[in-house]
């Protein structure tokens, strides 16, 4: 049976350096961002302050959020440090089905990611900005609307 010679190659390559480095590749950033908002959405769920602190960048992180009638508005923000601080209750029905929207990555240092997360009787869309720091991407700001 004669093998293929992409196999061939990948054998010869695997026999002349072995399993290590020859053969591991990167994770591509949209995979790194999806795992982060999976840990965000699950961390906002259970109320795991440790995931939380891994997928936010709580020494400089602000989420932020409208209130007040229509028309009269204002503008409420928090650190994602106070919001970890002041601790969080589990809520089971936040983000039981979530989709990103939209994935925007400049140059591999920047992203935009829109998503569209369930609740008990509606949804959220958040708009998170993340930037790719020494330790991986992070959530540096969330911000969101209730539909």
């Amino acid at each position: 049976m004669r093998l293929k010679p992409a196999v061939s190659i990948l054998a010869l390559v695997c026999a002349l350096h072995g399993p290590g480095p020859v053969l591991a590749q990167s994770v591509p950033d949209s995979v790194q961002i999806h795992e982060v908002i999976e840990g965000y959405i699950v961390g906002w769920r259970t109320a795991d302050a440790n995931l939380l602190s891994r997928v936010f960048a709580t020494d400089r992180g602000v989420l932020l959020w409208p209130s007040g009638d229509p028309g009269a508005e204002t503008l409420n923000g928090m650190t994602f440090e106070d919001i970890l601080a002041r601790g969080r209750r589990p809520n089971p029905a936040y983000g039981e089905q979530w989709k990103i929207r939209a994935l925007d990555i400049v140059d591999g240092k920047l992203a935009v990611a829109k998503v569209d997360i369930s609740r008990e009787g509606g949804s959220y869309v958040d708009y998170l900005v993340l930037y790719k720091l020494g330790v991986g991407w992070r959530i540096v700001t969330k911000t969101y609307v209730v539909r």
